[in-house]
């Protein structure tokens, strides 16, 4: 299962986009194969103990496959994805015929696509816990001390505890080993600055057709990537093919011990070329399946969990009749009106239980005598009568 010239024409070399989707592709299968664990770890407690070892096991995992990949392709697991292969620099751009990767290459190879990596993952979770220790120490308002001014207890029973806390080689030991601290700790953001930037670099070069390497590593290894033709493809088939047969005919052989010793030997060389066959699209095709179904099972939850949609809140209450309608007064048609003497207010008073203006001896003498608003009827005492002053 390859995904052949993704994107690029028919040359040797590979576009751009090609190597990053390759290079890309072992960080997402590490964040899928990480993600598919916890899940199983939450029913199956005994998995946290892989969590705990989740860098150990990837690593272990990817030398597998680009140890099967390099051997069988020439390419890294994620290359051979891409239809793509490793092979030593070659002067002339548009040569078709490569060599093949020889064992050092291939060792080399390996160690930059697995024990690089590795490391990169420790050192980066040691920075990072040696940065938090640093901060939590400053939150608390600890202040650190010089190397050498104090001494940590010693373990019971040890040389440096015999000589006593404030010996000379336990003072060294320590000033040296806060040092080194404070060094990776200063130097170790400027190295990883360096390393990306130096990435950086070869990867515009090589988007601008400058150079054939795409990484530092590649052109440590004198290699550069290309895409795997059809003819290279099927020679590689006929060689894995070749080889297989020959392994078998050998542990058919009569001199390799009792019948039934051959028997499963023979068995044993089949499941595993079975599984050298399939272990790469298989394991494609479950990361891809799980995905899907985490997508299929998020959505579902998603949708039962979402608060339902609440009815619409009944319409207010119809506002109350004034004037006629409500058995009142009418309202004049001239606002400047007073709605009880029907004359122009003089000495206004507004009642604040409806908001109508009237004049002030009007409407204190209306409410003194029915206690109610003369337009609303809506219940109103003396207290309710506010008087309003008009600026000349």
């Amino acid at each position: 299962m390859s995904f052949v010239a993704l994107g690029g024409d028919a040359g040797v070399r590979p576009t751009f986009f090609e190597l990053v989707a390759a290079e890309k592709l072992m960080p997402s299968l590490k964040a899928a194969v990480l993600y598919s664990l916890s899940v199983y770890a939450q029913r199956r407690p005994a998995l946290h103990h892989l969590l705990d070892r989740e860098d150990e096991l990837f690593f272990l995992l990817s030398m597998a496959l680009d140890r099967q990949a390099l051997a069988a392709n020439g390419g890294s697991f994620a290359e051979g994805l891409y239809g793509l292969r490793r092979a030593p620099a070659s002067g002339s751009s548009g040569g078709s015929s490569r060599q093949p990767l020889t064992d050092s290459q291939r060792s080399m190879s390996l160690i930059l696509l697995t024990l690089v990596p590795f490391l990169r993952s420790k050192l980066d979770s040691l920075h990072q816990r040696l940065q938090q220790q640093q901060q939590q120490q400053q939150l608390q308002g600890w202040r650190t001390q010089p190397p050498g001014t104090s001494a940590a207890p010693a373990a019971p029973g040890s040389s440096s505890s015999r000589q006593g806390p404030a010996s000379p080689a336990w003072l060294q030991q320590l000033r040296w080993r806060a040092l080194a601290r404070r060094a990776f700790q200063l130097l170790y953001p400027w190295v990883v600055a360096g390393h990306e930037g130096a990435r950086f670099a070869y990867q515009l070069l090589y988007l601008l057709g400058r150079t054939p390497y795409y990484s530092p590593g590649l052109h440590l290894l004198g290699l550069e990537v290309v895409r795997l033709t059809g003819q290279e493809a099927m020679q590689q088939d006929q060689e894995r093919r070749r080889r297989r047969a020959e392994r078998l005919s050998r542990l058919a052989r009569p001199g390799g011990g009792p019948w039934l010793w051959r028997l499963l030997r023979q068995g044993w060389a089949r499941a595993g070329h079975l599984a050298a066959d399939h272990t790469r699209s298989t394991l494609i095709l479950a990361v891809f399946a799980f995905k899907l179904l985490e997508w299929w099972y998020t959505s579902a939850e998603q949708r039962l969990g979402d608060p339902k949609a609440l009815p619409p809140p009944p319409p207010p209450p119809a506002l109350p009749a004034v004037g006629v309608a409500a058995g009142g007064v009418a309202l004049p048609d001239d606002v400047a009106l007073c709605p009880l003497c029907g004359r122009r207010r003089t000495n206004p008073a507004m009642l604040a239980t409806s908001g109508y203006v009237f004049c002030y001896p009007c409407i204190h003498r209306e409410v003194e005598e029915r206690g109610r608003c003369p337009v609303t009827h809506a219940p109103a005492g003396l207290d309710h009568v506010r008087r309003l002053y008009q600026s000349a």
